[in-house]
C-alpha cells in the first residue's frame, strides 16, 4: 500500500470534509483518507500499491473545488 499526499487550500467546513473523504472512499483502489487540520491542509490517502492514481486523486480533489498539490517526499 502506498500514501499519497496532498495539501488544500481553502474554506472547508466539517460537511464538506465529510463529503470529500466519502467521495474520495468510494473510489477503486483508494483504502483509507485521513484529512488533517490548519491550513494548507494535509489529505493522506492510501492506495493499492501497484495503482497510479495520483494525477486522478489530484484531479479530482481539483474538481470538488480545492486548490490542491501534491507533497513530495
Amino acid at each position: 500500500m502506498n500514501t499519497l499526499h496532498f495539501y488544500v487550500n481553502g474554506d472547508i467546513d466539517a460537511d464538506r470534509l465529510t463529503f470529500v473523504k466519502a467521495d474520495l472512499m468510494a473510489m477503486s483502489h483508494v483504502h483509507n483518507v485521513e484529512i488533517g487540520k490548519g491550513t494548507p491542509r494535509e489529505v493522506m490517502i492510501d492506495v493499492d500499491e501497484h495503482s497510479n492514481m495520483t494525477m486522478s486523486l489530484l484531479d479530482h480533489l481539483n474538481d470538488v473545488g480545492l486548490k490542491a498539490e501534491i507533497s513530495y517526499s
